[in-house]
């Protein structure tokens, strides 16, 4: 449960912030930077966890 309010959370901050400034919301959606930015996070978890965490992760996302 409190993983889906932070993520809520996170999104509400960046879209607000980004609607104070005025900013246009197609602007950040964007297929290839959402791959760059997915692609990056997925590599740090793959990086910094050992096999084993990760094993636990695929487990727990399934």
């Amino acid at each position: 449960m409190f993983v889906i309010i932070g993520i809520l959370v996170v999104f509400g901050a960046v879209v607000g912030g980004y609607l104070m400034e005025h900013g246009n919301l197609r602007v950040l959606l964007q297929p290839a930077e959402l791959i760059i930015i997915g692609g990056a996070s997925i590599g740090t978890v793959l990086v910094a966890n050992p096999l084993h965490v990760l094993k636990q992760i695929v487990s727990g996302l399934l």
